[in-house]
């Protein structure tokens, strides 16, 4: 009986020779201080810290813009005074002068198990004329499954085109083009037209590399937005693809601060379905069954110089659409834009001359509009601190009987201290 119990100990030790040593030694040396040399903390767009076997970091880091936006109105919709014969029309101009926080950021990114990657936002901003502060809180997830594939989830873009992909630490210009930020039925003439672009939004995308020229991406989201669940349960699809055609591609940056030595050059094609099923929110007799956009565009850089541009074309599809807007009287409504901009490094990575166009042509009365204008922006610190200015003039076209054009001259500058 011995002979076997010693038998069996003398099997046991010999395999525990053969494994590492214990659980309590494995953590002890796991937890053995890198060398000096290997930091474990420190700075890096970001002050990050990170676990010794470097499969755990996070990061911290935040955006402060300052803006002050000079904005002349004038040519708005015509005030109607006296009655009958004797009625007359003044144009309602205005002026506004203001400084607002553009952007205030608290940021928190990091990776676990190597493999996924995380970052939180909470935003704010000074919310418009009358209004009250915004906040915003924004979240997403990248799991690496392959160095050329990944999955992307929670508050996103569906994948349509460039400035879709674009930070804003990286405008050419302190706003993005007019295609972004114009929207229609202000003034409660037509349906109501988002600007073009695909809009944060809860969903889940996949991205995919094809070699070394070619990068591929699909998504779905809500459709509704990022700050509720999906109210009439349809969602909105899109995706993507990229031609890498000369040298990497340098996707997130307006600008060629990193100064291409050798020219870099893409190209872009984008489509995205949304589903809307809603009622229109200015003209609740139209029910907005569907909008389809798609997007083409080009990228270059070298040594400084920066040209980007991009198309789009958008068919909304309603219900009940009056003849007035759906002027080819089919049920749908037809919009096409456009931006280029254009930038290059007088100084390089300190002082950038920038310009900019932009138009939107919306199928129906009161919606087409044009964007010109250009600036300058100057890297006091790398691009952690930062001042622009520029200058935009905006023509709002009129069709409508009883009101005239609409003329906005911008001027607005900026100070970012980003992290």
């Amino acid at each position: 009986m011995k002979s076997k119990f010693f038998l069996f100990l003398l099997l046991v030790l010999c395999q525990w020779s053969m494994v590492p040593g214990p659980a309590f030694a494995q953590a002890e040396d796991e937890a053995t201080p890198p060398p000096q040399s290997e930091k474990m903390s420190g700075w890096d767009e970001g002050f990050w810290v990170r676990s010794a076997d470097d499969k755990f970091k996070i990061k911290l880091g935040a955006i402060v813009q300052l803006e002050e936006k000079v904005e002349k109105k004038s040519g708005l919709q015509k005030l109607a005074t006296g009655s009958g014969l004797n009625q007359q029309f003044t144009a309602a101009d205005s002026f506004n002068d203001s400084f607002l926080i553009r952007r205030g950021n608290l940021l928190v990114s990091g990776t676990v198990y190597e493999k996924v990657d995380f970052s939180a936002v909470l935003n704010t901003r000074t919310g418009p004329p009358g209004g009250t502060q915004r906040f915003n809180f924004f979240a997403d997830f990248t799991v690496n499954i392959l160095p050329q594939f990944r999955v992307v989830g929670g508050v996103i873009n569906l994948p349509l085109d460039f400035l879709g992909e674009d930070s804003s630490r990286w405008f050419l210009t302190i706003e993005p083009p007019l295609v972004a930020t114009q929207e229609d039925g202000l003034k409660g003439f037509t349906i109501a037209r988002q600007s073009f672009g695909a809009p944060p939004d809860l969903g889940l995308k996949l991205e995919a590399d094809l070699g070394k020229y070619v990068t591929v991406a699909a998504g779905a989201a809500n459709g509704p937005g990022f700050q509720g669940e999906n109210t009439n349960n349809e969602l909105s699809y899109g995706g993507r693809v990229q031609i890498n055609a000369m040298g990497d591609p340098f996707l997130g940056q307006e600008t060629d601060f990193g100064w291409s030595e050798d020219p870099r050059l893409m190209f872009n094609i984008g489509t995205m379905m949304e589903d809307n099923d809603a009622q229109d929110e200015f003209v609740p007799s139209v029910l907005l069954r569907w909008a389809w956009t798609s997007s083409a565009g080009s990228r270059f850089r070298y040594r400084g110089f920066q040209l980007n541009a991009e198309g789009y074309v958008r068919y909304t599809r309603g219900l009940n659409i009056p003849f007035t807007q759906d002027t080819s009287r089919d049920g749908k409504l037809r919009d096409v834009g456009y931006y280029i901009n254009a930038g290059y490094f007088v100084i390089p990575k300190k002082l950038e001359l920038a310009l900019t166009a932009s138009q939107v042509m919306r199928e129906g009365p009161d919606n087409d509009a044009n964007e010109f204008g250009g600036g300058i922006n100057w890297y006091i610190f790398k691009n952690h601190v930062k001042w622009q200015l520029d200058y935009t003039n905006v023509l709002d076209y009129d069709d409508v009987e009883g009101l005239n054009n609409a003329t906005y001259h911008r001027i607005r500058t900026m100070f970012s201290v980003m992290l």
